[in-house]
């Protein structure tokens, strides 16, 4: 596993190292040609301080001290070619052809030499190249001690500032550690730098919608829970009834209140399972062009019959292509709940109409029956998770109007409650942007 804390290290004093290397050449460089510019220019002076002394003496004399100390050699021709002056005495070097700077060899060794004739006698001052070399490392590795020094204080300073500025990584790591599905608190926002803030924003959108997530399924296991109990309970008193019925006709009537309560609770699984997938908070599925044209004559062929048995006229109007930008299953869920209610609280000899239309920008759906409406003052809790409106021996588990309600929500759009043009019954109109959903 790779840690941001060394790689940050590792790559920031490799930078430190490489760029004092470089220092460290490139100041050698630049300083030995600054010494030899110097020298090549002691050499010219040291000439001519020779060439106006009138006499040398015929022995060789001893260098002085600087000369010692810096590595020249002066020497000194007669016209004749004579060796008459030489500053180092085991120190013989050839004379130069030409007068002026040159580089020659002797020995082991490269020269540096500064050659001028006067007066018929020629004078020759010679460095050897080594020696400049050498004070070209002694001034670089004094010059260095500073650098390594300054080095080292930026190597310490480099392992503090990293660790300084990982600490906000850190201290959301430790946020996110102490996490868990029952509590997913937003970690803090204050304090951080601009590079982490959008990640920790984004880090608490997503724990919001987990947790909606949990929401949304703890509500749905304590709905199945506490719807699901009586259905099954029913079941289960039928069944031992069955067994234990002795007669033809008291059989067929258990198997018939056994029948019942499956198709109750089968119902109400498939309503559970509806609401969860259209809730504002549940994931996104498929969003495509849906005609909601297409769909009101699937769900009216679909219901046309239990229509028919009740003596209820289902009928569509829909003179004109309807297509809206949507989820098709939360679509079909709505229409086909409001339709099925519709029917549910009708009676029997009653009329429902399903309108669809467009506007300037919206789609507007409309569910008008001949039932016996609902009162102003209840129409807001109809919306709400097994209620049953005003006639509790309808057959419905109290869910179709909540599905109705997040599918619209889901889509952005409005829902009404409001009187048919008789007066009478109840209709229902949802409007529906046209645009895609985000």
């Amino acid at each position: 596993m790779r840690s941001i804390n060394r790689q940050l290290l590792a790559l920031l004093l490799t930078a430190l190292t490489v760029s004092a290397v470089l220092i460290g050449v490139s100041s050698y460089m630049e300083v030995h040609e600054e010494i030899s510019e110097l020298f090549d220019y002691q050499l010219y002076q040291i000439a001519l301080s020779h060439r106006d002394q009138k006499t040398f003496d015929l022995q060789p004399a001893a260098a002085s001290d600087y000369e010692k100390d810096e590595g020249f050699t002066v020497q000194v021709w007669d016209p004749s070619g004579t060796l008459i002056y030489t500053s180092r005495q085991n120190t013989t070097l050839p004379r130069a052809t030409t007068t002026g700077l040159h580089t020659i060899s002797a020995g082991n060794e490269q020269w540096r030499v500064y050659l001028i004739s006067h007066l018929g006698r020629t004078i020759q001052v010679s460095q050897s190249l080594t020696a400049r070399q050498e004070m070209s490392v002694s001034f670089i590795q004094r010059t260095m001690i500073p650098i390594c020094i300054i080095f080292a204080v930026l190597a310490v300073i480099i392992w503090i500032v990293v660790r300084h500025a990982l600490t906000p990584l850190n201290r959301i790591a430790n946020g996110v550690a102490r996490l868990s599905p029952t509590s997913l608190e937003p970690l803090p926002e204050h304090d951080l730098p601009v590079e982490i803030l959008p990640l920790v924003k984004r880090l608490n959108y997503l724990f919001d919608q987990l947790g909606h997530a949990f929401d949304i399924q703890k509500r749905f296991v304590a709905d199945a829970a506490h719807e699901l109990r009586t259905p099954l309970t029913a079941i289960t008193l039928q069944l031992r009834i069955l067994e234990q019925s002795s007669g033809e006709e008291e059989r067929i009537e258990a198997l018939d209140k056994l029948k019942s309560g499956v198709n109750r609770a089968a119902r109400l699984v498939g309503q559970l399972l509806a609401l969860a997938r259209v809730e504002p908070e549940a994931p996104r599925f498929t969003i495509r062009e849906v005609s909601i044209n297409s769909l009101v004559t699937e769900i009216i062929s679909e219901q046309s019959r239990i229509a028919a048995d009740k003596g209820i006229t289902l009928a569509a109007q829909d003179d004109e292509p309807v297509i809206i930008t949507g989820e098709p299953d939360a679509l079909r869920a709505m229409i086909s709940n409001l339709v099925d209610n519709a029917i549910r609280y009708t009676l029997p000899g009653g009329k429902v109409d399903v309108t669809a239309r467009n506007t300037e920008r919206t789609v507007v759906i409309e569910v008008a029956d001949t039932g016996p409406g609902i009162p102003l003052e209840k129409r807001e809790l109809i919306f709400d998770r097994f209620n049953r409106g005003q006639r509790t021996d309808a057959t419905g588990c109290g869910l179709g109007m909540a599905i109705v309600k997040s599918a619209v929500i889901r889509h952005d759009g409005s829902i009404a409650l409001g009187e048919t043009a008789t007066g009478k019954g109840l209709k229902v109109t949802i409007k529906l942007p046209r645009y895609p959903l985000n």
